[in-house]
């Protein structure tokens, strides 16, 4: 009876730290895919195409993200690092978001901030591929 309480119990805590990442590496800890209502949903390309990340919170090195999947039938990007290659933003939230071009949500560097359930092109802008971190207020 010891053995089985012990193996559903080594099991529990395997499945628990699945659940929470625990040992995952960079490019599996991403956020991947875009949840409505909490996410800016990123895109390799300006036209919503190619590898996209989704992600809800305030990161200050969109380094650590990377893109996951395909969408508008384009696989450009996908497993590309989020950092500098943004060229577009559904902002999928309820909250605003920003973009900016530096390490640190309190800088006051390039930026463009996005309305809630807004869609933005980055072409022309001053954080088309410079982007660095994102804040949601």
């Amino acid at each position: 009876m010891r053995k089985k309480i012990t193996a559903v119990a080594a099991g529990v805590a395997a499945l628990s730290a699945v659940a929470l990442g625990v040992g995952a590496s960079p490019a599996s800890a991403s956020p991947g895919g875009c949840v409505w209502g909490t996410d800016a949903c990123l895109f390799d390309h300006s036209n919503f195409s190619g590898g996209f990340n989704g992600d809800g919170g305030n990161d200050n090195y969109l380094s650590a993200w990377y893109f996951e999947g395909c969408s508008g039938g384009n696989c450009d990007g996908d497993g590309q690092q989020v950092y500098d290659n943004v060229g577009a933003v559904y902002n999928e939230s309820y909250r605003t978001v920003t973009i900016f071009g530096w390490y640190n949500c309190d800088w006051n560097g390039p930026h463009l901030t996005i309305s809630p359930t807004t869609e933005q092109t980055l072409y022309n802008t001053s954080v088309y591929n410079i982007d660095a971190s994102q804040c949601f207020s």
